[in-house]
């Protein structure tokens, strides 16, 4: 019966530790199982199945659902793309974004352009060379620049480059197709850029598109700070040369020396000592 003993009370030990081990695997299984449900709870979130571009009615084709986190919901989402039927963006969206209500135009607006121009703006589309007009990358969004190069009228012998517009939002970026004045012949891609304006902006552009050339540049889109500058003319940029003072010409060579003048009958000589 001793030697029972101490072997009795091993085997009890390791069956009450065996079972606080399973015990403590089972809490921490079930803990694991229920933070587990609680990160999967997902909800339904409409999405751009495509890029869309600004101005685009939305139909059935450009939507997608994505299930999302519920925590991770953003405000003014939609769960059901009939939601959102026939609601016009305004401004464009890359595939996967979320339609949010703020991106959406009110309620009856109809698609297009218009949609996109905010109430006391006009949208006014302008040539630009392709290389000058900074090479192509201008995206809608962007911010722009607009200078205009003069060469004619009272500018023609003194050509005037200036910045007319400041901090112009771009809406979009494309080309068109342009003819020769009798619609036919040949035809050319040009680059065309649409900025929303100011009615007094519209009118400045219109004037500076008519007379001049003109480019856009540019800007970063935190940078709001206003042109300083005064513009440039072609002699302030290239000034001339001031003109050469003319030679002057050399008199006769004077003597070095103490001049004696001898007198030999009618005859007068000089002499340098």
């Amino acid at each position: 019966m001793s030697r029972k003993g101490p072997l009795i009370f091993l085997v009890l030990a390791v069956l009450l530790a065996g079972a606080a081990a399973w015990g403590a695997h089972q809490w921490v299984k079930a803990q694991s199982a229920g933070q587990a449900g609680q990160k999967l709870q997902l909800a339904p979130v409409v999405v751009a199945a495509r890029v869309l571009p600004a101005g685009q009615q939305l139909s059935a084709q450009d939507l997608s659902v994505q299930s999302w986190p519920v925590k991770a919901l953003p405000p003014g989402r939609f769960a059901q793309p009939k939601q959102v039927l026939g609601r016009v963006l305004k401004g464009p969206m890359v595939m996967g974004e979320v339609v949010l209500a703020a991106k959406l135009a009110p309620q009856g607006a109809a698609g297009g352009l218009s949609a996109v121009v905010p109430p006391g703006f006009r949208a006014m589309t302008v040539k630009v060379d392709e290389v000058i007009g900074v090479g192509g990358f201008v995206q809608p969004g962007d911010k722009v620049d607009v200078l205009v190069t003069l060469a004619g009228g009272a500018f023609r012998n003194d050509p005037v480059s200036r910045t007319v517009l400041e901090d112009i939002n771009v809406l979009t970026v494309g080309e068109k197709i342009q003819r020769d004045d009798k619609g036919r012949g040949r035809t050319n891609k040009v680059k065309v850029v649409t900025l929303q304006l100011k009615p007094a902006q519209a009118e400045r552009l219109a004037l500076a598109s008519n007379e001049g050339r003109v480019v856009l540049a540019l800007r970063n889109q935190s940078d709001r700070e206003p042109n300083r500058g005064n513009g440039v003319s072609l002699s302030g940029l290239v000034p001339r040369a001031a003109p050469k003072a003319p030679a002057v010409a050399a008199g006769p060579e004077q003597p070095q020396g103490t001049v004696v003048e001898v007198l030999k009958g009618v005859k007068l000589s000089r002499q340098i000592l």
